[in-house]
């Protein structure tokens, strides 16, 4: 019985990380900082839970490193201007290897992980999905409005949305990816890997 609760515990640990999404949000002095949880519903994990497995996580802008300063819910990194911020970690729940990528601006063209959100042009609305830099048709990807509500897209045969922005502030884009694949990870085996892209930008 204790196995079996224990099993249990673990399959739903796994199945809420995979649930769960890693976001950036840039704040009025430049800083960048780094939630995980449940966007929509404003859940942010603590340093009690599974925030702590991001704590070694690093950002990079304009080919600049910074490291986190360690909140309850959430990481700090100071950066410095308005150039797009990218944040990469993995990590393995369960059976799986998650991968999180997670970039605050729309700035940027080109692809930098194995799944990302790539804008057409700079501050554009139209996005590309890329898996492995060729486009990705039929992705479902999520938007979320300012006031956290979510319209789900479907990218076409090139890889493509474009999303409405009717309102003034933070939107964010979200894709996620799973493969039956096997491998290690830090010397951990691992039967899936699932990738989950983020993208958040103000408008």
């Amino acid at each position: 019985m204790k196995k079996m609760i224990a099993l249990t515990m673990g399959l739903s640990m796994s199945l809420s990380a995979q649930a769960h999404m890693l976001w950036l949000e840039r704040g009025p002095n430049a800083q960048t900082y780094a939630f995980f949880g449940e966007y929509s519903e404003q859940l942010k994990e603590t340093q009690e839970g599974a925030l702590k497995s991001f704590n070694q996580a690093k950002v990079v802008q304009a080919k600049k490193i910074f490291s986190p300063q360690l909140q309850q819910d959430h990481l700090v990194y100071a950066t410095q201007d308005q150039a797009d911020v990218k944040l990469s970690h993995e990590l393995i729940y369960g059976e799986s290897l998650l991968s999180y990528y997670a970039k605050a601006g729309r700035q940027h063209l080109k692809t930098e992980s194995a799944l990302d959100i790539v804008p057409a042009q700079r501050n554009s609305n139209t996005f590309t999905v890329l898996y492995q830099d060729k486009p990705a048709a039929d992705l479902e990807v999520t938007v979320f409005s300012p006031q956290y509500w979510l319209k789900k897209y479907t990218t076409n045969s090139q890889g493509q949305i474009t999303i409405a922005t009717p309102w003034k502030g933070q939107y964010m884009l979200e894709v996620a990816k799973e493969l039956d694949q096997a491998g290690t990870f830090n010397q951990q085996a691992y039967k899936k890997q699932y990738f989950v892209t983020t993208l958040s930008f103000v408008h």
